[in-house]
């Protein structure tokens, strides 16, 4: 188990610097203003804020918010893993996928709430994530202790999100990967904003850190990756996610073998 979910379940309202969540909520918003089809009830699992509770009020789809954190006050408290009924023809996930200990699991309890084909739309974290801060930790803990603990949750990367979607049984799945790159003046504010969008102390292994670790740590992040102007670099690799739940009258995709016309052909001057 990677990750503590009851301390995600008991975790304290979001604040207001969660920038993370709120940008991956407007980008699901663009992309579902692309898709040519009207919605009648959403189905929305992830954090709850004042900007993200924004970004869903501008869909103009009538939506019920679904989070295990009581303390957020969301329409409906429910762990990831938690079944509903097929009652909804959008469900949207924001980074809710990323923290589960079984991401195909939790990709099937969402395909299970829509309608035959409803549209799902999510955002997870993806391999290269924090990737700066990661080494940055591991190497001072070596050097401080000859050894180090896992403090930046490993992350799967764009093929495994694609296979996770195909397995959990959705049709036509799409994934593709946005990196956000994001600077600090110093590593603290990283760090509070990591707190701030929830993200801390939620690893099911915990070890206390040694005196100086953040120190050290950001020691090595000056040295190895900050910008010209001294400010310290952070990036968020996201993968975005779609798929439909499966009907019959959907498209289907073409018979492996059943072009018409060889590649070598297409290819010729």
């Amino acid at each position: 188990m990677l990750f503590d979910r009851t301390r995600i379940r008991t975790r304290a309202r979001f604040g207001e610097a969660d920038i993370v969540h709120a940008r991956l909520a407007d980008e699901i918003a663009a992309r579902l203003a692309l898709v040519n089809r009207s919605f009648t009830r959403a189905l929305i699992a992830g954090p709850v804020t004042p900007d993200i509770d924004a970004v869903w009020q501008g869909l103009g789809v009538p939506a019920v918010r679904v989070s295990p954190a009581a303390a957020e006050r969301p329409d409906v408290v429910a762990d990831i893993d938690q079944p509903f009924l097929r009652a909804f023809d959008l469900a949207i996930s924001i980074n809710d996928l990323a923290l589960a200990n079984d991401p195909v699991a939790a990709l099937g309890q969402m395909r299970g709430t829509l309608k035959p084909d409803g549209l799902f739309l999510g955002a997870a974290a993806s391999s290269g994530t924090l990737a700066e801060l990661s080494d940055s930790l591991l190497h001072a803990e070596a050097e401080l202790t000859g050894g180090a603990a896992m403090r930046v949750a490993p992350f799967g990367d764009v093929r495994k999100w694609g296979d996770a979607m195909a397995r959990a049984g959705f049709a036509l799945p799409v994934v593709d990967e946005v990196a956000v790159p994001v600077t600090y003046r110093s590593l603290g504010g990283l760090m509070a904003d990591l707190k701030a969008a929830g993200l801390r102390g939620i690893l099911a292994s915990r070890v206390p850190a040694p005196r100086g670790l953040f120190a050290a740590a950001e020691a090595h992040y000056r040295a190895h990756h900050a910008d010209p102007k001294g400010r310290l670099k952070a990036t968020f690799v996201f993968a975005f996610l779609s798929g439909w739940a499966p009907d019959p009258g959907q498209q289907k995709p073409a018979r492996r073998g059943s072009g018409k016309v060889s590649l070598v052909d297409a290819l010729k001057p």
